[in-house]
């Protein structure tokens, strides 16, 4: 008989993740606009309770996939329906599914006055099945079409629900993205017919199989390149970013919980998926590249935030300067940059949608967004500027709240690596603190203004243009912020709670499991359908099979 243990790992827990989205998509499609959304919460509630269990349960003994499910689709052409975690993307996944809770408890007023808000909440649940299905897909077709999937509903959503410009920013966001998908999707057919060909084994896009097969080196760099442009795009890596500020600026804040904090680290997480674990010499070879496209990122993003006068602008180029650092620790090619740069993927996420979600309370007050109107907030809204207070400080890197530690991973990493690159990316702390402090103390504190819309505002028994007399922090406002506000505290006291199910599967990784020109193939061991298990037996670099 079976053992529970054994049972629960057959039961197709992932396939749960990611279609309990999809479950609460079709009802808040069909149910009125109050039932729909109580069921697309109740859905997206039981997805986080699923993703909250399956990371209790995660094995942090074991580097290779976990949970894993295995299904032919169309086995003659390589595609098959593959689902795995390891300590790469279990907590991205965890991620997705607590930001789908936050941002459609953010919709509570489209939920009571909205128009098609059915349509919107479906189209929220539909984007978080998509990116469940990047994180978790196991053959490279199969995460192409999550990858395309995501696409759609985000297009819909910044081009329906958003700001004056949203046609425009959907629009750039498309062509964006389109243009490195189809260069990515050229690359997984490329890579599929050139691994079948040097191995002479049958054309397969499965994952593990590809690893163990291994990429012949002399193609590894296009292919490489491929992967990669779609990837930056996603990141918003210097000079593929453009399309972020629009993007970013026009559309709903609860859409920007899901597209800044969620949708950026599909392109992260792609780089170490795929870029590292597919082509390590080609990873050694243009780490320098990413590495000074990043710190370009970094800097160059920091001053555009000084100067912006709009703040959801301002968070925009703050959420990319900060993706920066995480593509920075991730070229670094070592266990500390590698780790650095995942848990960094986690903290960015919850701190840009909280940055996003008070910006947005902010603006639902005083109908404005123009920095130099601002003054004196904290006065009137106290527990709003504490929250603000709370997030603008962990978003500094401050010792004790969560960016501190997956930011000095990665900066450890890159110094560990290049020391000038890495003298040039912890100078991002300068203008982060002047750009966070600029925003939260032009925002709160200083004299109030004497005329403008704030000021209007604030007026005593003065009213905004659209929302009435000016209260602080709402329940419905606070509450899906609390979440984050715990994490925040959390992961910035015990960090080693990621960065423990991050070690093996990071230390696997064939770029920091071996030296430049060491064939991953030989690295690489199990029977078909088996990950590769790398297990590290002295404290050495040398490593034998599991």
């Amino acid at each position: 008989m079976r053992s529970q243990s054994e049972a629960l790992m057959q039961f197709p827990m992932l396939s749960v993740i990611l279609f309990l989205p999809l479950v609460g998509a079709v009802g808040a499609a069909a149910l009125p606009r109050r039932a729909g959304w109580a069921w697309a919460m109740a859905a997206a509630l039981a997805d986080l309770g699923v993703c909250v269990w399956l990371v209790t349960r995660f094995d942090t003994t074991i580097a290779g996939f976990q949970f894993t499910e295995h299904l032919p689709w169309l086995p003659d052409l390589g595609i098959n329906y593959a689902l795995g975690v390891d300590g790469v993307n279990v907590f991205l996944v965890g991620l997705n599914a607590l930001l789908t809770v936050v941002a459609l408890g953010a919709s509570w007023r489209m939920a009571r006055s909205g128009q098609r808000s059915r349509e919107y909440f479906a189209l929220m649940l539909l984007l978080s099945m998509g990116m469940q299905g990047v994180f978790l897909a196991t053959n490279l077709f199969l995460f192409y079409v999550f990858w395309e999937l995501m696409l759609v509903p985000a297009y819909l959503l910044i081009g329906i629900y958003g700001g004056p410009r949203r046609a425009y920013a959907a629009i750039k966001f498309v062509l964006y993205t389109v243009i490195g998908s189809l260069l990515m999707l050229i690359g997984i057919i490329a890579l599929g017919a050139v691994v079948s060909g040097t191995s002479h084994a049958a054309f397969t896009l499965d994952l593990p199989a590809l690893l163990r097969q291994g990429v012949p080196q002399s193609v590894q760099v296009p292919l490489f390149l491929a992967f990669a442009a779609a990837f930056a795009v996603k990141v918003g890596l210097f000079p593929f970013h453009s399309w972020v500020p629009d993007a970013y600026t026009e559309a709903p804040a609860a859409v920007v919980v899901l597209v800044a904090g969620v949708m950026a680290k599909t392109g992260a997480y792609g780089f170490v998926r795929f870029c590292l674990a597919l082509f390590p010499q080609a990873s050694h070879q243009l780490a320098g590249l990413l590495e000074v496209l990043a710190v370009i990122g970094i800097l160059y993003f920091a001053l555009e935030a000084l100067v912006a006068q709009d703040f959801k602008q301002l968070l925009a180029y703050v959420s990319i300067s900060h993706m920066g650092v995480i593509v920075l620790g991730i070229f670094a090619l070592n266990v500390q940059g590698v780790e650095g740069g995942i848990l960094q993927m986690v903290n960015h996420g919850i701190l840009i949608a909280a940055l996003f979600l008070i910006a947005d309370a902010i603006e639902e007050r005083t109908s404005t967004r123009r920095l130099a109107d601002f003054g004196g907030l904290a006065a009137r809204l106290p527990w709003l500027a504490t929250v603000f207070l709370i997030v603008a400080l962990a978003a500094l890197g401050l010792p004790g709240l969560n960016s501190f530690a997956g930011e000095f991973l990665a900066f450890l990493g890159t110094f560990h690596a290049n020391y000038a690159i890495g003298a040039l990316g912890t100078l991002v702390v300068i203008p982060a603190a002047w750009y966070m402090l600029r925003f939260f103390q032009g925002v709160t504190e200083g004299p109030m203004p004497d005329s403008g819309p704030v000021a209007a505002a604030l007026a005593p028994g003065g009213r905004s243009a659209h929302v009435g007399a000016i209260r602080d922090l709402r329940w419905g406002e606070f509450l899906p912020l609390l979440p984050l506000l715990a994490l925040i505290f959390y992961l910035g006291v015990v960090p080693g709670v990621v960065t423990l199910r991050l070690e093996k599967s990071v230390t696997a990784l064939p770029p920091l499991a071996a030296a430049p020109g060491v064939s991953t193939a030989s690295l690489q061991s199990g029977a078909a359908g088996t990950p590769y298990v790398l297990e590290q037996t002295k404290p050495s670099s040398r490593y034998m099979m599991k």
